[in-house]
């Protein structure tokens, strides 16, 4: 890895981003009149003229904290009073195709409204890989619809065009892929970590070793089929304003993130045992080390939850258990799952409270629900799916009367009565769990293979949640038992659900960074 790929993969963790992460503030902003605004300017280029649809990012000399406005049909951006205080900063861009000579560029704001005009200029296609969002990288590559998706798991945890600017032969990313199959998710440059069983090539890694070798430059100097940007967003897409929070550590992965009655923002670290505060008000954080639950097992964390209270939970992933913190006395207890549920395999990944304190996280990959007493500190685990045998390497099973299928977990929520759901994320299911007596439900959803993710429960019992596979968010009501479902926008595949006061469904969609 060049120097240069070091210090892009570094730069994508030090932000906190509300669609996938922690605190993206999407505000609707109606048009904001001359005397309201400390810095704003034209974003043209030779090619085009004023463009439309360009991020224009205002990070302040020695903050942490970076504001994103978008420019209108004019190529006007516009940065108002209440985000932006005088002093120096530093503007960039994101604009695919293009970029601002010297990658960023000085601005003085003073007391007065500030003029800065934005010449871009265009890139060499070696650099516009880096730009591309995985979803148009998907839809320029050569081949089948199903090889150049076989191609987007790898995107997940870095940037896709690492592999389209190697040069391994199919020999050499066998090899790349049984090394990438057998870390865990959270591993990255500067922090790798294996998982703790080994994961074999599977029966269509050579395949896939086979097409990347036709799609890097292993064989050629330049690729020779052509890259397909999406056009920039216009009209009401430009109208947000987006802040971003530097983590205070460089190796930082923010993962899941919730905000307590105060405006807090509580975060999990994908790879380090913390948990973590942010003032989104000051860009002030605080961060608490996690106790070891499970010597020699990866430390990271994924779920956040906050009890009736507003105290912090969180789901320790390999560590096998579960932890929270008192505010008040800042004391942190850990408790772990019974010993005749743990294995190397277990996850403890997405966590949530009931009304009564009652906390419910989920094991996937041993399709295992635990319920938790905080009265008595007493975990009890049930089979998510009962009857079932796993392979646990392969994620197939065999049902109780030998039928073949498949399940997962990804995401938990409780209602008011106490009921644990979750997302059967690799076939078409809610699952329900009394939490008193135990029972399990699954109730399947109208669109097969949908692969339900990443469920929210809202204040009156509906639950909502993304259908990953299907390309549409759900709703599920509790009370009556009824699905909803509506598609999603092109190329997004929606990864969670989240209400806003007035009542709108907001997703993110994995490929697209929309």
């Amino acid at each position: 890895m060049t120097q240069n790929e070091r210090e892009d993969v570094v730069k994508k963790r030090l932000f906190l981003v509300l669609v996938g992460v922690i605190s993206c503030l999407l505000l609707q902003i109606p048009a904001i009149s001359q005397s309201s605004v400390s810095l704003t300017g034209i974003v043209s280029s030779d090619a085009e003229g004023p463009m439309e649809g360009v991020l224009v990012k205002a990070k302040q000399a020695s903050g942490n904290i970076t504001i994103t406005v978008v420019s209108d049909a004019q190529g006007r951006y516009a940065f108002p009073t209440s985000k932006i205080n005088p002093g120096q900063y530093t503007l960039s861009v994101r604009a695919t195709g293009y970029e601002v000579p010297n990658r960023s560029m000085p601005v003085t704001v003073g007391a007065e409204t500030t003029k800065a005009d934005i010449k871009l200029r265009k890139v060499s296609t070696f650099v516009l890989v880096d730009q591309l969002t995985p979803a148009e990288i998907i839809n320029s590559l050569p081949g089948t619809p199903a090889q150049a998706r076989s191609v987007s798991e790898c995107g997940v945890c870095h940037s896709m065009s690492r592999i389209l600017k190697s040069t391994h032969d199919p020999e050499e990313w066998k090899a790349v892929i049984l090394r990438m199959r057998n870390h865990t998710p959270s591993a990255n440059d500067t922090h790798p970590e294996s998982l703790p069983f080994h994961v074999p090539l599977g029966a269509s890694d050579e395949a896939l070793a086979n097409y990347l070798a036709t799609i890097n430059l292993s064989t050629k100097s330049e690729w020779d089929y052509q890259f397909k940007p999406y056009p920039r967003l216009k009209g009401e897409s430009t109208k947000v304003i987006i802040t971003e929070y530097d983590l205070p550590r460089r190796d930082g992965e923010p993962h899941d993130a919730v905000m307590d009655t105060e405006g807090m923002i509580w975060y999990a670290d994908f790879v380090a045992p913390i948990l973590g505060r942010l003032n989104p008000r000051t860009g002030e954080f605080k961060e608490w080390p996690l106790p070891e639950i499970k010597a020699g097992f990866p430390h990271g964390s994924l779920g956040v939850a906050l009890d009736p209270n507003g105290n912090p939970w969180i789901g320790r992933a390999f560590q096998g258990g579960v932890a929270t913190m008192d505010k008040k006395t800042e004391k942190i207890t850990s408790y772990r799952i019974p010993k005749e549920f743990d294995n190397e395999f277990v996850r403890n990944t997405f966590i949530a409270v009931g009304n009564d304190g009652t906390v419910c996280f989920d094991d996937p990959f041993n399709r295992n629900i635990f319920v938790l007493d905080p009265e008595t500190g007493k975990v009890n685990g049930y089979p998510a799916y009962p009857g079932w045998k796993f392979d646990l390497g392969t994620r197939n099973g065999t049902g109780p009367n030998g039928e073949k299928d498949t399940h997962f977990m990804y995401g938990v929520a409780m209602d008011s009565k106490g009921t644990c759901y979750w997302g059967d994320t690799a076939n078409r299911n809610i699952g329900a769990i009394d939490t008193r007596p135990g029972k399990t439900t699954l109730y399947p959803t109208p669109t097969p293979n949908s692969f339900p993710n990443r469920i929210e429960m809202a204040a009156d019992d509906q639950l909502w949640f993304a259908e990953i596979n299907a390309k549409k968010i759900g709703h599920f009501d509790t009370k009556t038992k009824k699905f909803q479902e509506w598609a999603a926008l092109g190329d997004d595949d929606p990864y969670g659900v989240a209400l806003d006061s007035a009542g709108f469904a907001w997703t993110g969609g994995t490929p697209t960074d929309y």
